[in-house]
């Protein structure tokens, strides 16, 4: 393959993990955020119980816990700091790529909202709709800073809408479903050197590629719980595998002088306008909780979840004819493997109007040392979370809560070979550390009649 083949590759691999690749809270690129109120106690037990109906995103099954109509709407504001330092990139050839050895602050502050609303059909099944974001949050990079051939600025927008049905079999067993609509749009851009076109001196001449995708997909969530004691309550859940069938763009901003080359000469190796599709192959979660009441006002809880990552095992990207004449389709080793979170937390109904919530959580990284990209500088994170619930009277009740993740340090170490196949070939070799604290404030209310 050529260079320049290679070099509009490159920049086109990156369009469906531009989709599901930036900060997250949860292992690989998941959004734990979607209920306020499980939030206090670090989603301990909520696949078997939940304060409001919020909870039924991680458990269907869970709306037959509530009567009547039930109304809830929150939002959490995620405040990420993920600076890089002790920073090294050099080309292929080894010489050294300009740029700042460190970086301030790449993740960009974000506010993920959800709704709920639930109808109750009759004493045993209940009809919902639940709003939620699964995925997102932004990066932006200096268009400076020496890994800006990997990567400048990543934003994703996803929505799930999830129509749910959920029916109480007998006092001890209720089932639950939902079918999820789930739309991405995602936006993507790093520096292109355009220099190695023309044999000149590797830098002088950068240009930039953006890349713009969405999709629309389709899954389910599936959900029971079993209530064995009046004090005891486990939960099951699951979340479908889906993969999100990406189509994208790609726009090329060209350095304002080009030398050495043509800009026809450029556009006609394939650097112009196009498009590209790839299959993005998201995991399937499954989850295991309880909840006990010690007495009336104090209740433990717990939970345990899976996520089958090792499925996002490649990005396999096509493109079309006018964007990459000579190589219609790359692939790209992920290797990401299957996570486990696990939590433990406890409330305290201090009084009709006040709960108390608090809770500790641990979350392994889908990423390891190898493979961790500027898109995904993510590592284990620990959960340590508070939260507290006031009813205002016996229709509307407020949540707060606040979650502090403590994140280790996290090792960035890509190399390339001399292979023009390599995917960072024209990327070059990047080196560094990233220290990241994450702050998570929540707010919601809950209205039912």
């Amino acid at each position: 393959m050529s260079l320049h083949s290679r070099l509009t590759l490159t920049t086109l691999t990156l369009v469906a993990a531009a989709a599901f690749a930036p900060q997250a809270q949860a292992s690989g690129f998941q959004l734990r955020e979607q209920s306020v109120s499980a939030q206090g106690s670090s989603f301990a037990g909520v696949s078997a119980t939940s304060s409001d109906i919020s909870g039924a995103f991680f458990n269907p099954a869970l709306l037959t816990q509530f009567s009547g109509w039930q109304f809830t709407s929150g939002a959490s504001f995620i405040a990420m700091d993920a600076k890089f330092s002790e920073g090294v990139a050099t080309r292929v050839n080894g010489s050294t790529i300009s740029g700042p050895t460190t970086h301030g602050n790449a993740a960009v502050a974000g506010l993920v909202p959800n709704f709920g609303a639930m109808y109750s059909y009759s004493e045993d099944l209940k009809l919902g709709f639940l709003v939620n974001v699964p995925f997102g949050l932004p990066t932006e990079y200096d268009s400076n800073w020496m890994g800006r051939y990997h990567g400048l600025k990543t934003d994703l927008k996803t929505i799930d809408l999830a129509p749910t049905i959920a029916y109480r079999i007998n006092s001890q067993w209720s089932v639950g479903a939902s079918f999820v609509a789930r739309w991405a749009e995602a936006e993507l851009s790093n520096a292109l050197d355009f220099a190695l076109l023309s044999g000149l001196t590797p830098g002088t001449q950068d240009g930039k590629a953006t890349v713009t995708g969405e999709a629309w997909q389709y899954g389910v969530r599936l959900g029971a719980t079993f209530q064995p004691t009046e004090a005891l309550r486990f939960g099951v859940g699951f979340h479908s595998a889906m993969t999100m069938a990406i189509k994208g763009d790609v726009a090329f901003d060209y350095p304002a002088t080009l030398t050495g080359v043509p800009l026809a000469t450029v556009q006609a190796r394939g650097f112009k306008n196009g498009g590209g599709t790839a299959d993005l192959k998201l995991p399937a979660t499954y989850s295991l909780g309880f909840s006990y009441d010690i007495n009336k006002a104090f209740t433990i809880q717990g939970e345990v979840s899976r996520s089958t990552w090792s499925r996002f095992d490649e990005l396999r990207v096509k493109f079309a004819d006018n964007v990459a004449p000579q190589a219609l389709e790359t692939v790209t080793e992920e290797k990401w493997k299957d996570t486990t979170f696990v939590s433990l937390g406890a409330t305290w109904k201090a009084s009709e109007a006040w709960t108390f919530r608090a809770g500790l959580g641990y979350d392994q990284s889908a990423v390891d040392d190898a493979y961790r990209t500027p898109r995904i500088p993510e590592n284990t994170r620990t959960w340590v979370s508070f939260g507290a619930g006031h009813a205002l009277s016996k229709s509307l009740s407020v949540d707060i809560a606040f979650s502090h993740l403590f994140i280790p340090d996290s090792n960035l170490n890509l190399t390339t070979t001399t292979s023009s196949t390599d995917p960072d070939f024209t990327r070059g070799n990047l080196s560094g550390t990233y220290a990241i604290s994450v702050n998570i404030i929540s707010a919601g209310m809950r209205y039912r009649f």
